[in-house]
């Protein structure tokens, strides 16, 4: 500040029939003249007021990171400090204005900056020569960002920058942006320190670290941990939420990418093979961008995802752990026992939570918040329950599938099936195989099996013997909604597609925790067939995709068909079930005969239903057609209970449609 009292006094001795306007706006000539005899080397309302103000604590100098960061030169550095000014005080923008010859101009100029921190002509040109558009102060924005090519003539500080300098926190530099929060114990320590270790290095620009599992299975949250070891923070970029003109959406990258260096902030990409394949003019250049970019860079990968590579910059995969119940168990049984209780903790299933949901330790907090809220809703006083926790968790698994699939929620359960013993004894081997498969696997049968730890279900027999019931009533037992894939839409012509669309629905099942169910199985697990032209191989590569996806599938997957010679043997073979639907005998189907009717529903004391099961050989779908039908008929005639004419009728309209004759 001593060079601008200088030339304020020079021009006072230039102009002296402007000095009474001078004087009122800034200070007296004698002032002026004390002030360089003595300089104080603050501003004189500073030195006022500085004795009424306590002594703060010595803090590390943030202007000192910025040079460092960003690479500032001594010129840069003070042309900084220059555009500060007017945000610290505004007589330092009457100063200005005085400089600029204009009221308005409280803001330096690049012009006057030069002149101010340049003794002489010569050395003015040399810094001026050496700010060109890519220098730094001017490249990241750190002033008022210029046209692009050009350099900016007015040096007006960013809000950011000028936020950060006076001690300020780091706000979301963009609507697409987010803080990824740690969580305490969510991950094993050694595990955590390995990334950390991967990911912050002593080199000037920093490797990129890809780390790929499934969404939800807390990847922010290790990236958070693995950031915080080293003092940091981490920012998620959602990059399919920029905006929808490149233009627009180049300023924001370029906005975050600035923010991210200026807080020394660890910057996590996501959905980066996305704006690779569909915004390529968008990309490139931000490539070139994050090649230079010193703060840690990570990218979020899904499981079955193809790797991203960001230009020559180094780059290192990680596999996200696969979380197992135990772990998921601990974890739940401490965030339970701080909100009821340990008590109340134990007292409810959790080894039953942990196997049917992926207990996202990001999630947990505010998922316990919303069952607590759920139990309210019962009653103020009640205690929470396992329903409410299953409640909570079931809907935040669900995931939209849109055409590929349909999503029924079980409303039958086993008292409602007619099979005989030997089949609902299979499916009680099922569900102990899902119960009981996370602990097989910890003593020792991970390793033995590999990624082969799926467990897949084939139901066949003939149509209306109950094989999508039975789907239902397992997924009902395991308190999941049922996934019902519809062929219709998977399976297509071009080649690929197919394959996209069956990865889609897998992976988006995995996260889910629903029963994947593949009805009429056969029109797309079908037999391989001998190669013979581009069409055959490529049928035959979406079975062998099939397979492999089946083995490594984490919950339960259910196929249906009539006809199981149909099916390609390999799927036979790998198959954890198969469970045959047989036709019903007669005991069975008087069963079914009694259990159809409703209660509303009143027979006549002449229906004679362990004849109907004797004479009709049907199952239990054609029971279930002709009960409604016979009840339909009954309604229609106002008769006051379903007669045995009903049922004949109903029979014979049932029968028909099987090129078969009944006879009452």
């Amino acid at each position: 500040m001593d060079l601008l009292l200088q030339r304020q006094l020079r021009w006072q001795e230039n102009n002296p029939d402007d000095r009474l306007a001078l004087q009122e706006l800034m200070l007296l000539p004698d002032e002026v003249e004390a002030r360089l005899s003595k300089p104080a080397g603050q501003p004189a309302w500073l030195a006022q007021v500085s004795q009424n103000i306590p002594a703060a604590p010595p803090v590390i100098g943030r202007l000192a990171e910025m040079v460092t960061r960003f690479g500032l030169s001594e010129i840069e550095r003070d042309l900084l400090v220059l555009s500060l000014l007017p945000r610290l005080d505004s007589r330092y923008g009457a100063i200005f204005a005085f400089l600029q010859h204009g009221e308005a101009r409280t803001v330096p100029t690049l012009e006057t900056g030069l002149r101010l921190l340049c003794p002489d002509n010569v050395i003015r040109l040399v810094r001026q020569a050496s700010l060109g558009p890519h220098s730094p102060l001017f490249a990241h924005g750190l002033v008022n960002t210029p046209e692009v090519g050009e350099v900016p003539r007015e040096l007006k500080i960013s809000t950011s920058v000028y936020r950060f300098l006076m001690g300020g926190d780091a706000g979301l530099p963009a609507p697409c942006t987010e803080w990824l929060r740690p969580v305490a114990d969510a991950f094993a320590p050694e595990w955590i320190t390995a990334l950390a270790r991967g990911w912050h290095s002593d080199a000037p620009i920093s490797p990129v670290m890809s780390l790929r599992g499934e969404p939800g299975s807390g990847r922010g949250a290790a990236l958070a941990a693995a950031a915080t070891v080293g003092g940091q923070r981490a920012l998620r970029l959602d990059l399919a939420g920029l905006p929808a003109e490149d233009d627009d959406a180049s300023i924001v990258l370029g906005r975050i990418l600035r923010e991210t260096r200026l807080w020394g902030t660890c910057l996590v990409l996501d959905e980066v093979a996305a704006l690779a394949e569909t915004r390529p003019r968008l990309f490139t250049p931000f490539l070139r961008q994050l090649a230079v970019h010193p703060a840690p860079v990570a990218l979020l990968i899904t499981t079955h995802a193809v790797s991203i590579w960001l230009g020559a910059r180094p780059q290192i995969l990680y596999e996200m752990p696969a979380c197992r119940a135990a772990h998921s168990v601990m974890l739940l049984r401490q965030h339970l026992a701080q909100r009821v209780g340990a008590a109340e903790a134990e007292a409810i299933d959790l080894q039953a939570l942990a196997q049917r949901f992926r207990l996202s330790p990001a999630i947990l907090t505010q998922a316990l918040e919303e069952a607590d809220l759920y139990r309210r809703q019962r009653a103020p006083n009640a205690p929470l329950e396992m329903a409410d926790l299953m409640r909570v968790f079931g809907l935040r698994a669900q995931r939209n599938f849109g055409k590929l699939a349909q999503r029924l929620t079980p409303k039958r359960g086993f008292d409602d099936l007619m099979l005989t013993d030997e089949v609902k004894q299979q499916l009680h081997e099922v569900l102990a195989a899902i119960r009981h498969r996370e602990s097989a696997l910890a003593c020792g049968f991970a390793r033995k099996l590999g990624d082969a730890t799926g467990i897949s279900v084939l139901f066949y027999g003939d149509s209306g013997t109950g094989k999508t019931m039975a789907a239902e009533v397992l997924a009902g037992a395991l308190g999941v909604d049922l996934i019902k894939v519809d062929l219709s839409t998977v399976v297509n012509k071009y080649i690929g597609e197919t394959e996209k669309h069956l990865a889609k629905i897998f992976d988006l099942a995995a996260a889910d925790a629903g029963v994947l169910f593949f009805d009429e199985a056969d029109a797309l697990f079908g037999k391989r067939s001998e190669v013979k032209d581009a069409q055959d191989r490529h049928a035959n590569i979406e079975v062998s995709y099939l397979l492999q996806r089946l083995e490594a599938y984490p919950g339960l997957v259910i196929l249906s068909t009539n006809n199981r010679a149909h099916l390609d043997d390999a799927f036979t073979r790998r198959l954890t079930f198969m469970t045959r639907f047989t036709f019903p005998d007669a005991a069975v189907r008087e069963r079914m005969w009694r259990a159809i009717w409703p209660e509303r529903i009143t027979l006549a004391s002449d229906v004679d239903l362990a004849r109907l099961a004797a004479r009709a050989e049907i199952t239990g779908g054609n029971i279930r057609n002709i009960a409604l039908l016979a009840t339909w008929l009954s309604f229609e005639e106002k008769a006051a209970c379903v007669e045995q004419s009903h049922i004949d009728q109903a029979v014979r309209r049932e029968l028909s449609k099987m090129g078969q004759m009944w006879h009452a």
